[in-house]
């Protein structure tokens, strides 16, 4: 069997396992949805403990939670957030906000520990939650850990088509971006009356003495000496994977385009976390997102595919070009900062170069990256 064969085989099987355990769960999710709270309920109630769960390892996933947390914090601005998510480097990202109190973090394969699995069920089910978020539509692992911790409140997407009501009524308004989606989902239970506000931002909060830092290390990795420094600096992340890569040849030749436009700009790559540069470019890469999120910080813009990086420089603040050919970019684009997403889709590289430089031609050629919690629409 070749390894094309196995990777389809293992495809199928994941998949018929998804479905076979979808099945199962559909009388618990029944249950669930007859618990959820509808719109309004939360108008005046006492909310003190939240729970977001989101047992996931992906950056980007992780990084879109970020709005949903300032929201949070705008809400109820005496409350404790907990997080349970998964995977390593990843609960950094939640660090600088205040009123982040604990995160839980599981493993990426929490069927393979059952016994670490077991300890944060029984600790979120002590914590008696006033409120627990499931802020995924379709995570089996969320709404049973939303379950498993009984608040007082819950509030997710039904998982079956039974419920009716304003609380529906509510959600077919809700934006389709996963970043805005929860954050409308929260406010639909606080008041739907209530004026329509501006989403906060994807935002990670990178400290001063964060970006101060990671200048001196941008400035090393473009060889600046003697004070001088390039009139822009673009990033570029070119590690998406599967449907999502463009190839290193696609990439060469975009950046063909972008060095005749931009003569004067400094380029550098961020690496993936295999710590293999692609493009032969000036390159910074480390473990740490906060780390690469402020060595972004200090650039002018970014230019990546859609993948978790893209999501981690629009959380830095930087007007970021996302480049689409698989997913859907109403749910995925970065945005605010003068961000932009372009779907690549039969398009040459040098296009989308001609593109791209138009856009970076607009912007200042110092860093923009903002104060925090800065909403945009």
């Amino acid at each position: 069997m070749s390894s094309l064969e196995r990777m389809v085989k293992r495809g199928r099987y994941s998949e018929l396992r998804r479905r076979v355990t979808r099945r199962a769960m559909q009388p618990l999710f029944r249950t669930g949805d007859a618990r959820l709270t509808s719109a309004a309920d939360l108008s005046g109630a006492d909310i003190r403990r939240i729970l977001i769960c989101r047992p996931n390892h992906r950056l980007g996933n992780l990084l879109l939670l970020t709005p949903l947390v300032t929201e949070i914090q705008r809400l109820f601005p005496k409350a404790d957030i907990d997080i349970v998510l998964a995977g390593e480097h990843v609960a950094e990202l939640f660090q600088e906000f205040p009123n982040i109190r604990r995160i839980h973090n599981l493993s990426r394969r929490m069927v393979r520990h059952p016994i670490e699995l077991a300890r944060i069920a029984m600790q979120i089910r002590w914590a008696r939650y006033d409120l627990a978020i499931d802020p995924c539509e379709a995570s089996q692992s969320s709404r049973l850990l939303v379950a498993v911790a009984n608040p007082r409140f819950a509030i997710g997407a039904p998982r079956s088509r039974s419920p009716v009501g304003p609380a529906l009524t509510w959600m077919e308004q809700a934006p389709v971006h996963m970043a805005q989606w929860p954050v409308h989902l929260l406010r639909g239970v606080m008041n739907p009356q209530s004026p329509a506000l501006e989403f906060p931002n994807l935002d990670i909060r990178l400290s001063e003495e964060e970006r101060q830092h990671a200048r001196a290390q941008l400035e090393q990795a473009i060889n600046v000496k003697d004070g001088s420094r390039a009139l822009r600096i673009i990033g570029i992340f070119a590690a998406a994977t599967g449907a999502k890569a463009c190839g290193k040849e696609w990439w060469q030749s975009f950046l063909d385009v972008v060095r005749t436009r931009h003569p004067d700009a400094a380029i550098v790559e961020i690496v993936p976390a295999d710590g293999q540069p692609h493009l032969g470019l000036p390159s910074f890469g480390s473990l740490s997102p906060r780390k690469v999120a402020a060595v972004i910080a200090n650039m002018t813009c970014f230019v990546s595919a859609d993948c978790g990086v893209m999501h981690l420089a629009s959380a830095a603040g930087v007007p970021t070009i996302g480049l689409f050919k698989a997913s859907d970019s109403l749910k995925y684009a970065p945005y605010g900062h003068g961000s932009q997403a372009f779907d690549i889709n039969g398009k040459s590289p040098e296009d989308v170069a001609e593109w791209a430089s138009m856009l970076i031609e607009m912007l200042p050629a110092e860093p923009v990256a903002g104060p925090p919690g800065q909403p945009t629409r």
